[in-house]
């Protein structure tokens, strides 16, 4: 297993920013959950030293959007202290424990439609990468 230091730049193909590092470097372990699996990949493939841009589809970046994860339910449904506005992250928890975050997308009366894709499913990226240091980590 290895640990990173690295900077980076998320940006969606038409270059609008996502995320960056800017001047603070990110550390990390591969897969501790910090970045995306399809983000590490683009970090295992760079080299050290060197700015690397990777270009990735939807489909190898954070998959398609689908239809059905987007869910119109009842403002009922949701807390009462939650504003629910256009745009608003929300987050549900299973009776198992399990969470799962989505947006609110749209409002019509009591029907609020939630969209529980990944933000950037359907989108293909930019991930710009530069690896300061790469090190193995004892196990």
């Amino acid at each position: 297993m290895y640990k990173y230091k690295i900077l980076y730049k998320l940006t969606h193909a038409n270059g609008e920013l996502v995320d960056e590092s800017l001047d603070t470097s990110l550390d990390f372990e591969l897969g501790d959950g910090q970045l995306d699996p399809c983000l590490e990949s683009c970090v295992k493939e760079a080299k050290v030293g060197k700015l690397q841009t990777f270009l990735l589809g939807a489909s190898e970046a954070f998959g398609p959007a689908y239809d059905e994860a987007i869910q119109v339910m009842c403002r009922a449904d949701f807390s009462k202290e939650l504003d629910i506005k256009i745009n608003n992250g929300v987050e549900f928890k299973t009776p198992t424990g399990d969470s799962y975050a989505g947006r609110i997308d749209k409002i019509d009366g009591d029907n609020v439609t939630v969209n529980f894709n990944h933000p950037l499913a359907g989108c293909d990226v930019a991930f710009q990468v530069e690896v300061l240091e790469k090190s193995e980590t004892s196990q």
